[in-house]
């Protein structure tokens, strides 16, 4: 299908639109919606239809299609798609369908030629192809034994704290290769096989797996092993991977505000890098150092090994000194390791920079980091004084401002969250229940909506503090049935502590370390140490306020 609008052609059947003289190759899934609301213009195509259409085969968020929508108004322009608000989207611009000429008025014998001709081009190229290979080789042996890369994708690991996002590691891995098999010429290794392979392996996850990942290569004939795991929070994703070669294994992330995207980001650096790999050299790739000490810097760090981690983040920002999410990380483990003038110094410059690299997010990211660590130490040592408290709300302001700029939905939830925190610490309730029900409002909107637990469980607070204790069990049992529905350990602990604190206060220690032995059990089950940590940290009477 091909048309014309103005100057500009749209070709649905090879991809590309050419604009201006230029060749403009259009993302699989945006020219899918393009193709389905130009064959639909008559009607008005709802958000639904169109995830249902274009992302049937992965669970997606909103966020995707409004992504694939803007790229379609930047190209083609913004008047070509009307929005219709609450309802859906409609292509609205006259088109021009170009209509190839035949060779003849009859249809059968223009088929036959046109076969004919098909076939006569065929043969040609072929043979000439066929000769050319052979001259080839004749002058370079080696060229007949070349043959491109050859890539498997072990099933993506899913730590995302929830199970909605149990179909990652299945479906997951086969997006992942279908997306490199349509954007490379590399061979990808199907799925199925793959899967055929691993139950002889174990504990492909383990940091000790490189001679299993070599017997795998070995047994599969594959020259890159792609491995990967699916971490954070619904807009808010980041992909872990590894890429093992015969010489070398790379290590790096992924930061994306859905899968999808975390996952085409991860196929575009491996169709980037590997399209003129030749694997029969035993050169080892080129690897990006600053990423990959920052990969490891992560993994430390989820350990809670903040004193090595912090080792690795300075390394990658001594190759890199521009890589924002390695200080901000670096800045949390010195916080972490109780040196807050070191870490809010880190913020202050992670900010400047972020600011001129117009990393929006970056910075909203930096001011939250320091609002919320000044927030907890002033919880956790009473000599600071409410200046402290101010300072926070100031940072956190400077992330919602941003935020509002930018209409960035996670964000604006993430700062009204705080800043109702804040101001729940204040004792200004009637603002603080505001601020927690806008950030709830914000959360319901969101696919893995588990978001909500966090102002439902302020506002059972203040509701406890205000003396409300009807409605306080109200909004805590509103948290744990949402925390429970979507199998998301942090919730449900965070829930039992928050019940504990309350019954801690109230002076009922036995009924508040009951509850917190509940989460304990809970969090070992998980098998997070971090959980743990926290829990036991509560049991000792010890403050713990890690930065995360």
């Amino acid at each position: 299908m091909r048309f014309t609008l103005a100057d500009i052609e749209i070709n649905l059947t090879a991809g590309v639109i050419i604009k201006d003289g230029e060749k403009i190759n259009v993302r699989a899934k945006t020219l899918l919606v393009l193709k389905y609301l130009i064959t639909h213009q008559q009607e008005v195509v709802t958000k639904q239809c169109l995830l249902d259409e274009i992302w049937h085969d992965v669970i997606v968020q909103e966020q995707v299609l409004v992504q694939s929508i803007k790229e379609i108004r930047d190209i083609l322009g913004s008047q070509v798609i009307k929005t219709y608000p609450r309802q859906g989207y409609q292509w609205t611009a006259d088109l021009t369908e170009v209509v190839c000429t035949p060779l003849t008025k009859n249809p059968f014998i223009s088929s036959k030629i046109t076969k004919l001709i098909i076939i006569l081009i065929t043969v040609g190229v072929t043979f000439f192809l066929y000769k050319s290979q052979q001259a080839a080789n004749q002058l370079d042996p080696q060229l007949s034994s070349q043959k491109i890369m050859t890539v498997a994708f072990l099933p993506v690991k899913n730590d995302m704290p929830d199970d909605i996002h149990n179909w990652v590691p299945i479906k997951g891995t086969e997006y992942l290769s279908q997306r490199l098999e349509q954007q490379s010429n590399l061979s990808v290794i199907e799925s199925d096989k793959v899967q055929r392979t691993l139950p002889q392996l174990k504990n492909l996850h383990s940091p000790k797996d490189a001679q299993q990942i070599a017997s795998l290569q070995n047994t599969l004939a594959a020259d890159l092993i792609v491995q990967s795991r699916l971490l954070g929070y619904p807009q808010d994703f980041q992909l872990h991977y590894t890429l093992y070669l015969p010489h070398s294994v790379e290590r790096g992330i992924e930061f994306a505000d859905t899968v999808e995207k975390a996952f085409e980001q991860l196929v575009e650096k491996i169709a980037l890098r590997y399209s003129d790999f030749t694997p029969n050299t035993t050169a080892s790739a080129q690897h990006d150092f600053s990423n990959e000490a920052f990969a490891r810097g992560i993994e430390l760090y989820l350990l809670r090994e903040y004193s090595k981690a912090i080792g690795f983040f300075s390394s990658a920002l001594q190759t890199n000194n521009e890589l924002l999410p390695a200080r901000r990380y670096l800045a949390a483990c010195y916080m972490n390791n109780n040196n807050l003038e070191r870490g809010l110094a880190l913020m202050q410059e992670n900010i400047q920079q972020a600011k001129e690299k117009k990393a929006y997010r970056e910075e909203m990211r930096s001011y939250l980091l320091l609002g919320v660590s000044l927030m907890n130490w002033h919880q956790a040592n009473n000599s600071l004084n409410n200046e402290t408290l101010l300072q926070a709300q100031r940072y956190i302001i400077s992330a919602q401002n941003l935020a509002d700029t930018h209409q960035d939905s996670l964000f604006i939830a993430y700062s009204h969250e705080e800043l109702g925190k804040i101001k729940r610490l204040q004792k200004n309730y009637p603002q603080a229940i505001k601020l927690q029900q806008t950030a709830l409002a914000f959360y319901q909107k969101f696919r893995g909506n588990y978001g909500q637990t966090r102002p439902l469980i302020e506002l059972a607070i203040i509701a406890n503090e205000q003396g409300r204790i009807e409605q306080s069990k109200h909004y805590f049992s509103q948290a744990i049935a949402i925390a429970n529905e979507n199998g998301v350990v942090t919730n449900q602990v965070a829930v039992l502590l928050a019940q504990a604190d309350i019954k801690q206060a109230q002076g009922q220690t036995t009924q508040a370390n009951v509850l917190a032995k509940q989460a304990l059990a809970i969090a070992e089950n998980a098998k997070s140490n971090l959980l743990m940590a926290r829990i036991n940290a509560w049991l000792n009477n010890n403050s713990y306020y890690e930065i995360h």
